[in-house]
């Protein structure tokens, strides 16, 4: 019997399991949505949402409690200083998070639909796992410091800082 067991062991072992939830959770903060598995989805949402109170909280040991999840810098200041200040995410005591389920297609009797097939021992429900005040993906990559988007706004920063002007694209805005 399972008393007081909590949890799913997801058919991995206990290290596996962790280091699954702390890339799905770091990759939700990164990109704002993750295409997931339903079981994964609901299994660390609970991770998620507490990451996000402990940001609201605020607080030196909080911010270290989150970079322990995320072990990344950067994703944890992403986490206190812009996603704990969007308006959705601000006003709730909770819930920060949203999963989507993936219907099946028409003639897939089982309900997981031609996407479920595509990966070996990834054939659970999909689900679309996402914050609920989340941006585009450029805007959470670059607020996260990954991505082409961010690599092109450092670039920028540099050529700025270089010169003491703004970038040729952006004067050739103001002029207009």
């Amino acid at each position: 019997m399972r008393h007081r067991l909590k949890g799913r062991k997801l058919g991995r072992t206990t290290a596996h399991r962790q280091a699954m939830e702390r890339n799905l959770v770091t990759s939700l903060f990164v990109h704002g949505r993750v295409i997931t598995t339903l079981t994964r989805a609901k299994e660390f949402r609970g991770t998620a949402d507490h990451l996000i109170t402990l940001a609201k909280t605020g607080g030196l040991e909080n911010f270290r409690r989150i970079i322990s999840v995320v072990q990344d810098p950067d994703i944890a200041k992403k986490i206190v200083n812009d996603v704990v200040k969007r308006e959705g995410i601000a006003k709730r005591a909770g819930g920060y998070t949203r999963i989507v389920k993936l219907g099946g297609c028409r003639w897939d009797g089982d309900g997981r639909g031609w996407y479920a097939h595509n990966r070996l021992g990834d054939n659970g429900p999909r689900a679309i796992w996402e914050l609920v005040d989340h941006k585009t993906r450029e805007e959470e990559e670059r607020a996260a410091l990954r991505g082409k988007a961010a690599e092109e706004a450092e670039a920028k920063r540099r050529t700025e800082k270089k010169t003491g002007k703004p970038a040729k694209k952006e004067q050739a805005a103001a002029k207009k």
